[in-house]
């Protein structure tokens, strides 16, 4: 398992993840309106923000991002944090929040936000 900084070769990869994990749980993959951010990743997080993927077996199985909303103030959002269900329980998800929050930490951001939807539940527990 590596979790690895987002680069544009990815994104056929990215893609297809987001369809399979919101195809979990019954949400259609759209990605040219309400999923347009991680449809172009590069665009929507890396310059005001991150965007990392977990990677096992050279396959996206895990993603997470920060991305800035008050650059004064030093307030992040968490977003995009998901684990293929197949995969989820072993502590991936942990392993990622602990990776971005670190890294929110050592660009000195002092507040990270998490606005998440009802079915989503496991990432409010973390």
């Amino acid at each position: 398992m590596d979790i690895v900084k987002f680069n544009v070769d990815m994104q056929e990869q990215v893609n297809d993840f987001f369809e399979k994990c919101f195809s979990a749980v019954g949400i259609p993959y759209s990605p040219k309106d309400r999923h347009a951010d991680v449809a172009n990743v590069e665009s929507h997080y890396m310059n005001n923000g991150c965007f990392w993927c977990l990677i096992d077996d050279n396959n996206v199985i895990g993603t997470i991002a920060i991305r800035k909303i008050d650059d004064a103030k030093r307030i992040v959002e968490l977003k995009r944090m998901f684990v293929l269900p197949e995969f989820q329980g072993n502590g991936y998800g942990r392993l990622l929040l602990e990776h971005a929050v670190k890294c929110a930490q050592e660009q000195e951001y002092q507040k990270i936000c998490l606005d998440t939807r009802k079915e989503f539940s496991v990432a409010q527990h973390l």
